[in-house]
């Protein structure tokens, strides 16, 4: 999918060409939200190109261009944290030379991925933004804001792929088959969803505050009786026009985490209690 950049490119040399910028886009989102099923099914569908979320420290080093390779790249660089505009803009050089010509790019960004090169906290806009951000809304990327309504679904399908260390599952696989039942901590339970409300309604802060170009959507009208006309919401958004097959499906698995929790009753009366809004 990705290629490697010239054996000659000089990696203390920024080049920035606009017309990158014009071919790419910001999948904002957290964990958790159905944003592999998104971007690998544009992938197929509009044949953009998918690479692994750029701003992943965690991702190994070899996959494409990201926040690991930036970080062990020698030469001279600007500092993250207090260089964090040039940084980007020096990580965006490096990184767009590593994706195919012509074709419109996915950029992958997890909340928390927003933050890897600082915040302006200099009040420029009505409140702190992450530089990352910042960035891609100042070279006018639209940006794709990804949410989901049940958010108590959403926590335990993050703990549940942390316990099975299992993040990812194709179509077709049946690894799950035989996948062990939890019972999860109610209270946990609670604490992630409110974190991930928490982060849901700053990034929608954050992206008002930018002035962004954003079309909100979410995972379950992805996945309801009508999703195609959600996905060519999409593709309209984004100027792009594909046609979307009679028996197309997604690349990846829906998310049935609940199946795989003994006590989910328990947990939706304890969050009920509490905060019925986080039960979608």
């Amino acid at each position: 999918m990705s290629t490697a950049p010239d054996e000659g490119a000089d990696a203390d040399e920024v080049r920035l060409d606009y017309l990158d910028f014009q071919r790419s886009f910001v999948l904002l989102s957290d964990f958790r939200s159905g944003s592999h099923m998104l971007k690998l099914s544009l992938g197929r569908l509009a044949r953009m190109v998918t690479p692994a979320e750029p701003f992943n420290h965690r991702i190994a080093l070899g996959d494409g261009y990201t926040l690991g390779t930036f970080l062990c790249q020698g030469g001279k660089m600007p500092e993250v944290m207090t260089e964090g505009h040039d940084a980007v803009q020096r990580f965006l050089s490096n990184f767009y030379r590593y994706m195919p010509p012509q074709r419109s790019i996915i950029i992958d960004v997890k909340y928390s991925q927003a933050y890897a090169f600082g915040v302006n906290a200099e009040m420029v806009h009505p409140m702190p933004v992450p530089v990352v951000l910042e960035e891609c809304v100042k070279l006018k990327m639209p940006v794709v804001h990804l949410t989901r309504r049940d958010l108590v679904a959403q926590a335990i399908s993050l703990m549940v792929a942390e316990d099975s260390g299992e993040y990812l599952v194709k179509t077709g696989d049946s690894s799950d088959g035989g996948a062990d039942v939890l019972r999860l901590p109610a209270g946990e339970v609670l604490r992630r969803t409110q974190q991930m409300r928490n982060a849901r309604e700053n990034a929608k802060a954050v992206l008002e505050a930018l002035g962004a170009n954003v079309h909100h959507v979410v995972y379950e009208d992805l996945i309801a009786e009508d999703w195609r006309s959600s996905y060519r919401d999409v593709l309209r958004f984004l100027g792009q026009y594909a046609d979307i097959p009679g028996g197309f499906s997604s690349p990846t698995k829906r998310q049935n985490s609940l199946s795989r929790v003994s006590n989910l009753a328990e947990i939706r009366a304890y969050v009920g209690s509490r905060d019925p809004s986080l039960n979608g």
